[in-house]
């Protein structure tokens, strides 16, 4: 069908469907047709703000836009009705007064979290007929610049030396603009930092932010503090912030599952005694996560006392074998017929250590009745994934990305009618 038949007829039926939808909204029903967007500064991305109008009406309003597309750029009239008939039926968006107003809220919020101060968003609805059209206007606020930045840190152990440390990968500096946003990201990334230096259990709830903005130049000093108790607690409830070593290091799994011991002690590098590092726990996670015979892995911290942790590693296992047949039959136009059996076996932990055993079978027989073309090939392979470098130590490779080594065999026969031959490859690969 052409292009511009296919536009009549929609055309046709959208009238149609559009009456059909405004007669069925009830008494004081409009429905929402289209949200808009207005800032003031022109520079200012006035989409991202989208986001955060709670009702938006459909994108695809009885699929015209679809058939639009077609239209203009050329494409298949059948799927131009497809797309048609499926967002023919979705179901319009009936106005929502109250949501404009959470709209607004939501806009002014973000706006402030941003580093927008102060500003303020008025919504405007204009009705035409039984459709509504929302238009919101943005005034963006002040916006301060961070002149200076001052650091509250409790002076007891090495936390105040540990933590100017980590001062120049900081996010933050003089010159920026003041955003909730940015102080939030920071506050996240610097409590990281520390966590990985010994501080178990620090969070970005004991960072505090001041800003005084009553500068004449309309800039804002900043102050950042640590606190020994975390946001909405009581003063009462803090503590001093310590360094943290690990206690106990236990790795258990089901007894079903055949493993020895040295390859988790290969795999894991915790050790008693270490200083808690969460880099060092995510590593040792990654490590054993990557051991194919395993549906999960879950690492459990537990305080032990007020300067240890201690390590739970808990293993699941997944099942270890599984056993695949196939077979394909084919025919072609020249009446050759093909049987094609397949099976494959495989093994997650052939050895107690992780090692991936996989081994192939396969064939495929053609010949035509009556004839005696005919040809076979058959073929056999085999191959060994262990979950280390083979010859190398372990105590080389410490990082979260463990290497592994590949041993394979294949063995290949064809009879065929032009020649016959047989194949052995094999490959050792790192």
């Amino acid at each position: 069908m052409k292009p511009r038949k296919v536009i009549f007829l929609a055309l046709c039926l959208l009238l149609t469907a559009a009456c059909s939808v405004t007669r069925s909204l009830r008494d004081g029903e409009y429905l929402l047709r289209k949200n808009k967007v207005q800032v003031n500064d022109p520079s200012f991305n006035a989409s991202e703000l989208s986001s955060y109008v709670s009702q938006k009406p459909n994108s695809y309003l009885f699929g015209i836009n679809p058939l639009l597309s077609v239209y203009n750029w050329g494409g298949d009239g059948k799927t131009a009705f497809q797309r048609f008939f499926q967002n023919i039926g979705v179901k319009p968006v009936v106005y929502d007064p109250s949501l404009v107003e959470k709209s607004v809220h939501s806009i002014e919020n973000h706006l402030q979290y941003t580093g927008y101060y102060g500003s303020q968003v008025e919504s405007q609805v204009s009705v035409k007929g039984r459709k509504v059209f929302v238009t919101y206007y943005v005034a963006l606020g002040k916006r301060y610049k961070i002149s200076a930045i001052d650091y509250d840190i409790p002076q007891y152990g090495t936390l105040a030396e540990d933590f100017r440390e980590d001062l120049p990968n900081s996010t933050v500096a003089v010159g920026q603009y003041i955003a909730e946003s940015a102080l939030e990201e920071e506050a996240e990334r610097s409590a990281q930092a520390l966590r990985n230096k010994g501080y178990y259990g620090f969070t970005k709830s004991f960072y505090a932010f001041e800003a005084d903005t009553l500068s004449s130049d309309g800039t804002a000093r900043l102050k950042m503090s640590i606190r020994d108790y975390a946001l909405g607690d009581s003063p009462s409830a803090a503590q001093e912030h310590k360094k943290f070593t690990l206690g106990k290091v236990t790795v258990s799994h089901p007894e079903k599952l055949k493993i020895r011991p040295s390859v988790l002690e290969n795999l894991n590098t915790l050790r008693p005694g270490q200083l808690y590092d969460e880099r060092e726990i995510n590593t040792a996670y990654t490590r054993l996560s990557s051991l194919g015979m395993l549906s999960g892995v879950n690492v459990n911290m537990v305080p032990s006392s007020d300067h240890e942790v201690d390590c739970n590693i808990t293993l699941r296992n997944s099942r270890l074998q599984s056993l695949k047949a196939d077979l394909e039959a084919s025919v072609n136009s020249t009446g050759l017929f093909g049987i094609s059996p397949q099976l494959n076996y495989s093994h997650k932990n052939i050895f107690h250590g992780g090692e991936r055993l996989s081994i192939g079978l396969k064939g495929n027989f053609q010949f035509r009745p009556k004839d005696k073309v005919q040809s076979t090939d058959l073929s056999v392979t085999a191959s060994i994934r262990f979950p280390k470098m083979v010859g190398l130590p372990n105590r080389l490779f410490t990082g979260p990305n463990i290497p592994s080594t590949d041993v394979s065999l294949a063995f290949v026969y064809q009879d065929r009618p032009e020649f016959r031959r047989t194949t052995f490859a094999g490959a050792f690969i790192y």
